[in-house]
């Protein structure tokens, strides 16, 4: 990576940043962490370490195409245009060899090939910046100046995630993050519970120009309701969806888009079934043609199931949806309840009834005028401010180590103290 000169006033020691993911780089929808990197990198080296395997694998297509890639990543790495999204000018993907066991006998040697992957930023001479979106970190946070947690589900709750793992790490860190930041109420108080004594609630944003610019006047649009994300069966309301597409034959059409259950389960026999009811799901899209898709429907959909681990999530879909002018009706997840409850451009359902009804009241496109209301309160809410309070953040870490200590930080290859 080639730094850039600093810009004027800023510190002459840049912080290199180690990003840990939950996800692979090339994962087909974008997440918070995906968006962050992109963030940091505008001012900061960044190295993002792909997901080092939470979940339990399973022996099917999914999991070894998934291993196939990741060794030949970890042989030949990335190249800087992905097949989803490009590789920032200032970020590296490591992919790390690992046994996606986090219990005895497989930490050490884990460990041991962890600290390999990323020997680079370990012997940065610079301030080393550990950014965490997961707390199975293996002890890195020993080589940083500077540990931030940023914790966007309550990831112990989620079927087939090693919740043993999970938990040791977040009690552990508990003890060494600088700082930790949660992306909703509910994931604040788990983590307060837990021990962190310095947690910044930041729920999701959205790349939400992107969906601006493919938004439609209402002339151009149709009674559409559409669902976009990862079609799981520990997220969504499956007879929520049924419902409603029986609910809309005649009425609008009801559209699904995103990768099939990419978190582990099932979900082909009710796609199969939402499709004998009329409803049509488009695949994959990337991030321009969901927008152009978006900018041509009425009502975007939340229909997620409320259950432990949907307590804590923050839909940035949200958002997206708003930027592309379409009414937000969701199921009553606490995240979302509380935004409803500042906007009447959301709509948080109090039962499945009520849900399907919200949907058919809105399904005829709305006004030119709605529809710009809707886009401009979701300009408050996109990844342009929130990179910038984040990448300030990052300036402002080895600053704050340096007053602690009373001095400069430490020298490439040690371990903090």
């Amino acid at each position: 990576m080639t730094t850039p000169p600093s810009p004027a006033g800023a510190e002459s020691a840049q912080p290199t940043i180690l990003v840990l993911g939950t996800a692979e780089w090339n994962s087909q929808i974008a997440t918070n962490q995906h968006y962050v990197v992109r963030e940091l990198a505008r001012d900061f080296d960044t190295y993002f370490v792909e997901s080092l395997g939470l979940r339990r694998v399973r022996l099917d297509s999914k999991d070894v195409t998934r291993i196939a890639k990741r060794l030949r990543h970890s042989v030949v790495g990335h190249e800087k245009t992905g097949t989803y999204r490009p590789i920032p000018e200032r970020a590296k993907v490591i992919s790390p060899l690992i046994v996606p066991i986090h219990q005895a006998p497989t930490r050490l040697p884990n460990r041991l090939l962890l600290e390999r992957a990323v020997a680079e930023w370990r012997r940065s001479p610079q301030p080393r910046i550990l950014w965490t979106f997961t707390p199975v970190t293996y002890g890195l946070e020993q080589y940083a100046d500077f540990t931030l947690y940023h914790c966007v589900d309550i990831l112990q709750a989620f079927p087939g995630i090693d919740a043993s793992a999970v938990s040791v790490g977040e009690r552990n860190l508990a003890h060494r993050a600088d700082l930790t930041i949660g992306t909703s109420g509910a994931v604040t108080a788990h983590l307060t519970d837990v021990g962190f004594t310095e947690v910044l609630t930041l729920p999701n944003v959205a790349d939400i120009g992107v969906f601006f610019a493919g938004s439609r006047p209402a002339a151009e649009r149709r009674s559409a309701a559409l669902f976009a994300g990862n079609l799981s069966p520990h997220k969504l309301d499956f007879e929520l969806l049924r419902a409603l597409a029986t609910a809309l034959q005649g009425h609008g059409e009801l559209l699904l888009a995103g990768p099939i259950a990419a978190g582990g389960g099932g979900f082909d026999r009710e796609l199969a079934e939402l499709e004998r009811l009329g409803a049509r799901y488009l695949g994959v899209l990337t991030l321009d043609q969901l927008a152009d898709v978006a900018g041509t429907c009425s009502v975007g959909l939340i229909p997620y199931a409320l259950n432990e681990y949907t307590a804590g999530v923050s839909p940035l879909k949200c958002y997206e949806y708003l930027s592309s002018g379409l009414n937000v009706v969701s199921t009553a997840i606490p995240d979302v309840a509380q935004a409803a409850a500042r906007t009447d451009q959301i709509v948080a359902a109090g039962s499945a009834d009520d849900f399907v009804r919200r949907v058919l009241d809105t399904i005829r496109p709305a006004g030119d005028d709605i529809i710009a209301a809707r886009v401009g309160y979701a300009g408050d809410f996109g990844w342009s401010g929130r990179g910038g309070l984040l990448r300030d953040i990052a300036h402002r870490m080895p600053r704050r180590v340096r007053d602690a200590v009373g001095g400069p930080t430490s020298g490439a290859g040690e371990q903090r103290g």
